[in-house]
């Protein structure tokens, strides 16, 4: 499907007049630069650059290597010569991490097919190679790689066998308790974010191992069977290795946004990418299963932002959808209002629950919402009550108990702070 697509953003309430190095960063956040947004990035670095300022943000937002692959090929003169060297060697020691990072994926990828684990990843290189076309060009620090629920256990023992050692985040386990931990075979129910963190011990890189795509609580219930069932080879660094359809990534990438609230230019980068790169996606397909998902808001907030801020073509279809959705558009206000933020003045996370629940269209997809993070369990209710026999309904009934405790006194902090 090909469909019709419209030059330029949708028009929307969303506020502009963000400070010049802002409008650079958006304007060199792409690896294709067309003539118009060229233009407006000489334009904008003869103003008046904070270059430190630009360049803080391009890290914050992981997307330093592009601000230098832009300006490198369209303006490198009218760069400050120091700045620019600056850029040009945090641009090859991200390429240096990019390419080593590779080399274990591929190690990794061998090591589970010998011992014939199904192993897919993505993310990290694999999205860097489909959607943008270059190693180099994202900026990743850790490997993704999904293996099917059943092999789990599997999965985890072969990883703790060739010298990673599971790392129990953000919570601090005691020796004894992280090894009775480690060794629980429902310890994957208690893992809030579906992935166990691995570090390697020889030489510290991060990998996630995930046995879903999305949390339970988000009650984003992406069907893992069909991932594996619909998947495409891509090139990377000269092997062949396989990947998610371009839809079932372009969905996933639209969630983990919504996640996280698109705090990160880099995620909106990444959406803009594959939808560029992947020029035959097929729209209806996506449309659909973001409809039987109840994610369609999920996704379509994901769409407007890169064509919001990076001009990507969307069919005429989506653009109507998106306009017609005014919770949409105030959430789309909000992220860009937020984008930018300095760190010191970031959401807290208490302000993150409003956003989820509004992101979902489906009256039942807020509820589930609202429960799971009510009563689902997670390494915290564990550690409250770290049972050698694991009665798993009883954590059930131990994490609102704790929930309600710890907001009786949060509040009787606040009052005491009041006092004062």
């Amino acid at each position: 499907m090909t469909p019709k697509q419209i030059e330029g953003s949708i028009k929307t309430q969303v506020t502009r007049g963000e400070r010049p190095e802002i409008q650079l960063l958006l304007c060199c956040a792409r690896s294709c630069v067309d003539l118009k947004t060229a233009e407006q990035i000489r334009i904008l670095v003869h103003d008046e650059i904070d270059w430190i300022y630009l360049i803080r943000m391009a890290q914050q937002h992981k997307v330093m290597p592009l601000l230098y692959w832009s300006l490198n090929k369209i303006c490198s003169q009218a760069v400050p010569k120091d700045i620019l060297n600056q850029l040009r060697n945090l641009f090859h020691a991200q390429a240096l991490r990019n390419m080593f990072l590779t080399k274990e994926l591929f190690k990794l990828l061998t090591l589970f097919n010998t011992h014939e684990i199904p192993i897919l990843s993505f993310k990290g290189p694999i999205l860097a190679a489909s959607a943008y076309a270059n190693l180099a060009l994202r900026q990743f620090s850790d490997l993704d790689i999904l293996v099917r629920e059943q092999d789990i256990l599997r999965a985890r023992a072969l990883l703790i066998s060739q010298g990673y050692q599971m790392k129990i985040h953000p919570i601090k386990l005691t020796e004894a308790q992280e090894a009775k931990f480690v060794r629980s075979p429902q310890v994957h129910q208690l893992v809030r974010e579906c992935a166990y963190p691995f570090v390697n011990c020889h030489n510290q890189v991060l990998v996630e191992l995930h046995w879903a795509v999305m949390p339970k609580y988000i009650s984003f219930p992406i069907d893992s069977q069909h991932l594996w069932e619909d998947l495409e080879p891509v090139s990377i660094a000269d092997k062949t290795v396989f990947n998610l359809s371009p839809e079932n990534a372009l969905l996933i990438l639209c969630a983990h946004g919504a996640k996280d609230c698109w705090v990160e230019m880099a995620r909106i980068c990444d959406v803009a990418e594959l939808i560029g790169s992947h020029p035959q996606l097929d729209w209806k397909k996506l449309m659909t299963q973001a409809s039987q998902l109840g994610g369609e808001r999920i996704l379509f907030l994901g769409l407007f932002l890169a064509n919001d801020l990076l001009g990507t073509l969307l069919p005429t279809s989506v653009q109507q959808r998106i306009q017609a959705d005014s919770v949409l558009i105030r959430l789309a206000t909000q992220v860009r209002e937020r984008l930018f933020y300095e760190p010191e003045v970031l959401p807290r996370i208490g302000e993150i629950s409003p956003f989820h629940l509004s992101v979902r269209e489906r009256v039942q997809d807020k509820i589930h919402f609202c429960l799971r993070v009510a009563f689902n369990p997670t390494t915290s209710d564990w550690i409250l009550l770290p049972l050698a026999v694991f009665p798993s309904f009883l954590y059930y009934l131990i994490r609102p108990i704790r929930l309600a405790r710890n907001f009786v006194l949060s509040i009787r902090d606040r009052v005491r702070q009041l006092s004062l």
